[in-house]
């Protein structure tokens, strides 16, 4: 296991370097788990065993695994170690505006959030006529969002930056384990309407060079994701833009996010 980790990594590592080293050893055990190389059930070697054989420090495995727990990819036992969890343990990644499927028609087995950027707008955009004018200027973040270890999403969600609360500031991992609607609701919204609109679109030259750099010279095609979260009253909350790449998988788009009160 730790050999075949190793090159997992180390192969990560080279190919892109600017990343952090906590996210290339992350994506190194989705990979395998995904890959059936990891079963549910492995034990995993010590962090200390870990940080032995691997070019990271014994911070980068804790803090590589603490979000795979999260996650729900790996399960803690109390003085026994960190185990492979199974498919029923892990979070049900999804949101209730669109959701992933896998070519065999399962559910997407887990998604890793990567924040790329935050920042306060306050030029004029499309986010001003989408979200309403807003003095205080718009909240905006940049995510890479990898869908079962197979792709990468590039994502940008506006809010405006006078309802987005303690958004702005919640530490930059909080961000990376929801997904936009729970963190709308953790500050008092509700949104009632997810408004999603998807069309064929060639695929921005810095979002290639995100999600698929390989292939950044001659952009392809790909999906262009537009949700627009919207309360009771019909405004919108958030707007957000998912950038697809090619793949395999298919996509269900859903609108209503809860049943209108009886």
């Amino acid at each position: 296991m730790l050999s075949q980790l190793a090159e997992r990594v180390g192969r990560h590592l080279e190919d892109s370097p600017r990343t952090p080293k906590y996210l290339c050893l992350r994506d190194a055990l989705v990979e395998l788990i995904d890959e059936g190389e990891l079963v549910e059930g492995t034990r995993l070697p010590t962090e200390q065993e870990l940080a032995a054989a691997l070019p990271v420090s014994l911070g980068t495995v804790q803090k590589a695994l603490r979000d795979l727990v999260e996650s729900g990819a790996l399960t803690r036992r109390r003085r026994l170690g960190t185990f492979v969890a199974g498919s029923e343990g892990r979070r049900q990644i999804t949101t209730p505006a669109f959701t992933f499927l896998r070519p065999d028609g399962g559910r997407v087995r887990m998604l890793l959030i990567r924040l790329l950027k935050r920042e306060v707008v306050r030029r004029r955009g499309a986010w001003d006529e989408v979200l309403g004018e807003c003095p205080a200027g718009y909240l905006h973040l940049v995510r890479l969002d990898r869908i079962d270890g197979a792709f990468d999403c590039y994502t940008e969600i506006y809010l405006r930056a006078d309802e987005a609360g303690e958004i702005g500031t919640l530490p930059a991992e909080t961000l990376e384990h929801d997904s936009v609607l729970p963190l709308l609701l953790a500050q008092g919204h509700e949104p009632s309407t997810a408004e999603n609109r998807i069309g064929h679109a060639r695929l921005p030259k810095a979002v290639a060079l995100a999600i698929v750099p390989e292939l950044a010279e001659t952009p392809p095609l790909g999906l262009r994701l537009e949700t627009r979260y919207r309360n009771a009253e019909g405004r919108v909350l958030a707007w957000q833009l998912m950038y697809i790449p090619p793949n395999d998988y298919r996509l269900t788009l859903t609108t209503p996010l809860r049943q209108p009160d009886a």
